[in-house]
């Protein structure tokens, strides 16, 4: 693996490690890193041996690392605070790490239900020898416990700290999913985490064109075997994904915080709808009742002795779910939208909403699952308060 510590880049902001934490790997006056195509890599004639770019590794096999490779696995590690090994998707990255430890007990939340079909499949090919528990279960010395926080398909978030106690008092180890909570909005490193996952499908790559997955760790050895075992797995991103995730890293602090920004303002506004009257009817000309539920982070409501503040000191992220009155409505609602694109993934440029029943028919049919993206949050709510009242009119004839 290249060397990913660059010394200089401890005290600078993360908006600046995005941009150049991966400085000391050009060995090229480009400003902007080329796409590197290359699969295979010419021995030098001299010595016979791979040439190594000016880094530690020799560059040999795409399956081994490459130069563009490197570069986002540095970023990635100086940004995340760890040890960053990129894989070909998020789910990938999940696998590797189940592959690698082969825990005899999972403990897990119900998020995402790529990661539960993950954890299926784990234990399909180890019957009799692993088996899955849920978060109240009582943790044991060598647990792998997996959370999903902020938690899809609502967003709201669990209390690393909380999990890290529990976990470490027994010596079994937290694993914290952080794709809707990427930096700059959480580091599950500082609440105790051992390792971070990322789906970089989603936030880090940030623009609906890549599908990558990170494995971070404060682990310089388990990344170094992570890194090993995906030689032989395969499961490395391919040569353009890389470099698109290596361009969206650059402005990950910008595009994160806005929509976070956006997406409190968005969560406020339909909030005041299904607890307000005036809000909802006055305001906005939808009957009051039409929004049921809203739930996210921002309204979520938390033990006393869980500080959301300190585990989320730059806000919460972009995922929200709202729940309407009945099936019909919350599809009507967004196949009427027009900024908000009704498709399924999540952090993009582009606002999406799902309805996640399709998908997973444990969520209420009801619900849409909002993913806010860069659109002005004053279009995004004509947008929406359109759809709605058009949704009313229909659901009367």
């Amino acid at each position: 693996m290249p060397e990913i510590k660059n010394p200089f880049f401890e005290t600078t902001a993360l908006s600046t490690k995005a941009v150049h934490a991966d400085r000391h790997l050009d060995v090229h006056p480009e400003v902007s890193p080329a796409i590197n195509t290359s699969v295979t890599y010419a021995y030098s004639r001299k010595d016979m041996k791979a040439p190594n770019y000016g880094t530690d590794q020799v560059y040999e096999y795409a399956r081994y690392g490459t130069p563009t490779l490197a570069r986002v696995e540095s970023v990635l590690s100086t940004i995340c605070g760890g040890y960053a090994v990129a894989y070909s998707s998020g789910l990938s990255a999940l696998g590797a790490l189940l592959n690698h430890y082969k825990p005899r007990r999972i403990l897990m939340n119900r998020g995402y239900f790529g990661s539960f079909n993950v954890v299926q499949a784990y234990l399909q090919h180890h019957v009799g020898s692993a088996t899955v528990l849920g978060l109240d279960a009582e943790f044991k010395e060598g647990d792998f416990v997996y959370i999903e926080t902020p938690i899809n398909p609502h967003g709201e978030v669990f209390d690393i700290r909380y999990y890290a106690n529990r976990a470490h008092a027994v010596n079994a180890l937290l694993v914290v999913d952080s794709t809707l909570a990427p930096p700059p909005l959480c580091n599950p490193f500082i609440q105790g985490a051992d390792v971070v996952l990322h789906s970089a499908t989603k936030y880090l790559g940030g623009h609906a064109d890549i599908l990558a997955g990170v494995v971070v760790s404060k682990c310089p050895d388990l990344a170094k075997a992570l890194n090993k075992e995906r030689s032989v797995s395969g499961a490395v991103p391919g040569n353009l994904e890389t470099w698109l995730l290596l361009r969206s890293l650059r402005t990950l602090e910008l595009r994160v915080m806005q929509q976070s920004k956006t997406a409190k303002m968005l969560v406020a506004w339909f909030h005041n709808m299904a607890i307000s009257p005036i809000a909802s009817e006055e305001e906005n000309k939808i009957p009051f009742g039409t929004i049921v539920q809203v739930r996210h982070a921002s309204i979520q409501k938390v033990h006393p002795a869980f500080d959301v503040c300190a585990q989320h000191p730059n806000g919460f992220g972009a995922l929200f779910t709202v729940t309407l009155k009945s099936r019909e409505q919350a599809l009507a609602v967004a196949k009427n939208l027009r900024l908000t694109t009704f498709a399924t993934s999540l952090g993009d440029v582009n606002s999406l909403v799902d309805w996640r029943h399709g998908e997973d028919p444990t969520t209420d049919p009801r619900q849409l699952r909002v993913s806010v993206g860069l659109e002005n949050i004053e279009d995004l709510k004509n947008d929406w308060r359109r759809a709605i009242q058009a949704s009313c009119v229909s659901s009367k004839l």
